[in-house]
Parts: structure tokens; sequence; C-alpha cells
């Protein structure tokens, strides 16, 4: 009955996107077809919250590379994985790697969304995931998308994390690697919660450290509804999400980044953490508003310097 339910939902909520892009034909991205068809399949009970090392994780790592194939995003490792272990029970996960080659190839952005969450509870109750964080899922895709057909100046890494639910040991793992030289790596873009507009606000995180992203955020942001919040990352005041996610080992290394993200809400980390309580227009447009800040953050990347 749930899943019929979502079914439902999901209908309308598509006829419902499809309709206002049809009252404005200029609108080409995101493609809301394909964001919201991802964001339900990510988030469906079939894939019973994507724990890691469960089945549902596997399935949602196979369709991932399942899209980036079709999409034409190549592979920036083997099979687009980058299997390791963790922990003291030596615990199995992947992360997935995707790439576009910028025209200078000479130094990366790395766009980053953790595709696991925290599955099921007593073989009953699924933790969906929607917001946390399939949406961050389906944004990447979605960029992923754009930015191999509008090749940016720099190389653009599309990592899909696994196991942030328990350490952000996808992120670690990947800065520990020598899957790539992390000097290479100028900026990260970490998407974790970007659905869930309940009052039309999207922090982005990261600004404290380097002031310069600001303007460049900002300028972003003019052209649309969302209202853009700035802080969170203060290490003398409170809330702090500097280390809330998968930007963090990146910021550990010095490298410049920013997080976009909601506020927690009532279903974070709940069984209630559905695609209906998805609001599709905020969603679409949060896209929409960190493909521009990433284009600019591309275009400027040279002036981007931690601390500055």
């Amino acid at each position: 009955m749930k899943s019929f339910k979502f079914c439902l939902i999901f209908i309308s909520l598509f006829y419902s996107v499809q309709s206002l892009a049809q009252e404005d034909s200029t609108i080409v991205f995101p493609d809301s077809t394909k964001v919201m068809n991802d964001l339900y399949l990510l988030a469906s009970d079939s894939l019973q919250g994507r724990k890691t090392n469960t089945a549902g994780n596997e399935m949602a790592r196979n369709y991932i590379i399942e899209r980036l194939q079709k999409l034409g995003v190549s592979a920036y490792v083997q099979d687009y994985t980058q299997p390791f272990t963790f922990g003291v029970d030596t615990i199995p996960a992947v992360n997935i790697l995707g790439f576009v080659e910028g025209f200078s190839g000479k130094h990366f952005i790395v766009i980053s969304a953790h595709y696991d969450h925290v599955g099921m509870k007593d073989s009953t109750e699924i933790y969906n995931g929607a917001d946390d964080n399939a949406s961050g899922v389906a944004a990447l895709l979605s960029l992923a998308e754009y930015f191999r057909d509008n090749q940016p100046e720099n190389n653009l890494l599309f990592a899909f994390f696994d196991a942030e639910e328990m350490g952000l040991q996808g992120a670690k793992h990947f800065m520990q690697s020598v899957v790539m030289d992390t000097s290479r790596i100028k900026m990260n873009v970490n998407l974790d919660m970007v659905s869930r507009g309940d009052k039309n606000e999207l922090y982005a995180v990261g600004t404290y450290f380097t002031p310069f992203l600001k303007p460049l955020i900002t300028e972003a942001s003019k052209d649309k509804s969302i209202k853009l919040l700035f802080g969170r990352d203060d290490p003398m005041k409170k809330p702090n999400w500097v280390t809330a996610s998968d930007h963090a080992p990146f910021h550990k290394a010095e490298i410049p980044f920013i997080y976009f993200g909601v506020d927690d809400h009532a279903d974070y980390h709940k069984t209630t953490d559905t695609v209906d309580k998805i609001n599709p227009n905020f969603y679409l447009e949060a896209i929409h508003l960190i493909k521009d800040a990433i284009e600019n953050f591309d275009a400027n990347l040279d002036e981007i310097v931690y601390g500055k």
C-alpha cells in the first residue's frame, strides 16, 4: 500500500512540474521528468533505505551507474566504482566516480552527494531518505548531464559517496586514496538535503573560510525565488555544519568547499522522510541555482583560495 501511495504522489508531482514547465518554454534545466523519476526511484521502498553493505544500497549503486552510462558521463575509475572497507569489522562500501573533462584539464572541482542512508528498523520500518539524500543524488545526476553537454573550463568529478551516515567514510577514503592527486582538487561542492524548502530557504555553508565565493553564489541566486542563506560555518557559533557531511574531509585538507543544504526538518532521519514531503518547485530551482553557482566557480577557479 505504501509503494502504491508513493506512486500516486509521484505521478501528481510529475504532472504538476510538467505543467509549470509547459507554461514557460524557456525552462530546459533541470529536466523535471528525469529529476523526479530519479528521486522517486532512489527513495522507493524497494531500496529499503540504502544502508551501506545491503542489497538496497547495491541496487541504488547499480541504478546510479546505469544512469551515468546512459547519460554518456565518463567513468573516472574502472566501472565507476571505488571499493573500500572501513572500521574494525572491515565493512565493505563503494564510492561511484563519474568524470567530465574540462577545456584546460588542469584542475578539478569535486561535486559530491552521498547515496547511502540508514536502512531499516526491525525489518519493517523503512527510512526512505528522500531528502537525505536521494535529493542530492538526483541533483548530481542532473548536473552531470548538464556539464556533459556544456563543457566546463576545469575538470568536474561527480562523486557519489557511500557510508556518509556511518561517519563520512566514503569521502574520507576518497581523500586518503591514491585515485587522485588531491593537489589538483581546487574545490568541493557538496549536496546533502536540497529538496525540502519548507521555508523556501537554502543554505550555502563554507564562505566563512573562503569569502571570495560569497558574491559568486549571490550572483547565482539573484534571479531565483529561493531565499539563499549563508552561515552555519563560524567556528565560534552554533549550529555549525562544517563537519556535518562529506565536505568535512575536504575542509580538513584546506580545500575550499560549499555545502548546499536545507535546514533540519521534522522528518530528518525518520521513516517520514518520503517523496510526498518534497517541494518540487523549490527542488528544481535549487538545482538550477547550484548549477549556476558551479559555473561561476568554474569560471573563477584560479582565484579561489582557502582562507581568502
